[in-house]
């Protein structure tokens, strides 16, 4: 019989486990000619202890055997070979479908009737390595994935700032938690002359590996452009232009921009459809929502951006976040919100650096649990 075994670069490892020992010479006889090498078993606890000593790629077990039979050996399987994935073929003189439901329910993966016909055997086997070899493939190529995607963690982890002690006055500490490895929120913080701080809160639309590529490709070109500009609208309006018909159809980029000055001691801000940053002002004991108009960023080419100033005083506040925060749900579908958000920062107004961000951060896990996280959560908080 010539069987075309071109996709098998290995030599497999089957386990027979039947009474009969007739059947085990047939399986033996019929598989050993195919590049595969056939251990036998006489009973279910037999198997399991052949399974505890060597690894398988595939296991055929009859249903009826003393001991431990073949329903037995099945719902003990998964102890022995955990995770690996070791496809069964249960025999049965029967071709009864309750008992075919029985088995594939506690974890077979096909059936054949006995007496054992060779071909039908050769092509169930066949069937399920290759099936087997498709899985190893794709578990070699998640490995390297992962690989990947934890050097790209790295990669991100260090451009995204944590520490921010170059910054005198004011002060800023920022948090940023991706619901994956690697996500599409950012902040940074430029020195843009001796007198002029700029703050960054940006949002790249999606997760994951096509949301961190952007965020990389966005961070780098606030990077060259932010210490160009004095003026938020005008930093927007070039990196708008030089982003857009770079993303994809269904990405953008909002984003929230401000440059505080220090000599006139106010603050300048634009914002690109992001959410609305909020402002503690000490002396009024008041949170302010301030927003501009704008669109988002890499849409339109040609995108106007309104610019407004606020003054400061000291003992006042500024947070920057993306929309993760105020979104994340309780259990009963409740979302956190800007009010709430604006009302911690409020009872907390006397916090500051990571004492108010620490704080934060359990505020929210107590209203919802971080695995109830649907978006990517980041925020800088800057105190005057």
């Amino acid at each position: 019989m010539a069987i075309n075994l071109d996709y098998l670069n290995l030599e497999w490892n089957i386990l027979a486990i039947d009474d009969s020992k007739l059947n085990r010479a047939i399986i033996k006889k019929t598989l050993t000619g195919l590049n595969m090498k056939v251990d036998e078993a006489a009973d279910g606890s037999e198997g399991l202890n052949a399974l505890k000593n060597k690894k398988y790629d595939l296991v055929l077990v009859d249903i009826i055997m003393p001991k431990l039979d073949g329903f037995g050996f099945l719902s003990k399987f998964k102890d022995v070979v955990g995770n690996d994935f070791v496809p069964v073929i249960l025999m049965t003189g029967s071709d009864d479908l309750n008992s075919k439901i029985k088995g594939l329910r506690i974890g077979a993966d096909d059936f054949l009737l006995k007496p054992l016909n060779e071909k039908e055997l050769v092509a169930r086997v066949l069937s399920l390595l290759r099936l087997k070899s498709v899985h190893n493939e794709l578990y070699e190529r998640n490995l390297l994935l992962k690989k990947e995607l934890e050097i790209a963690k790295r990669v991100q982890q260090f451009i995204i700032p944590k520490d921010f002690s170059q910054i005198r006055y004011p002060s800023v500490c920022g948090r940023y938690l991706p619901i994956e490895d690697i996500g599409g929120d950012f902040f940074d913080c430029y020195q843009i002359s001796d007198d002029k701080y700029g703050f960054l809160i940006a949002d790249v639309t999606g997760h994951g590996i096509p949301a961190a590529l952007v965020m990389a490709m966005a961070k780098m070109m606030f990077n060259i452009y932010a210490t160009r500009f004095s003026s938020t609208s005008k930093l927007f309006a070039s990196v708008n232009a030089h982003l857009s018909g770079l993303l994809l159809d269904t990405q953008y980029i909002t984003a929230f921009f401000i440059i505080y000055d220090k000599k006139k001691n106010c603050i300048n801000y634009s914002n690109a459809g992001h959410t609305r940053a909020l402002y503690y002002r000490a002396s009024k004991k008041k949170v302010m929502a301030l927003d501009a108009n704008g669109f988002f960023i890499g849409i339109s080419e040609n995108t106007d951006y309104e610019e407004k100033m606020l003054a400061v005083e000291p003992g006042d506040k500024l947070f920057l976040y993306t929309d993760g925060i105020t979104e994340i749900k309780n259990y009963g579908g409740e979302e956190f919100g800007e009010q709430r958000l604006a009302q911690f920062i409020f009872n907390n107004s006397s916090d500051k650096g990571d004492s108010f961000c620490n704080s934060l951060l359990e505020e929210v896990k107590s209203f919802a649990p971080l695995e109830n996280q649907v978006d990517d959560i980041a925020f800088l908080h800057i105190d005057f």
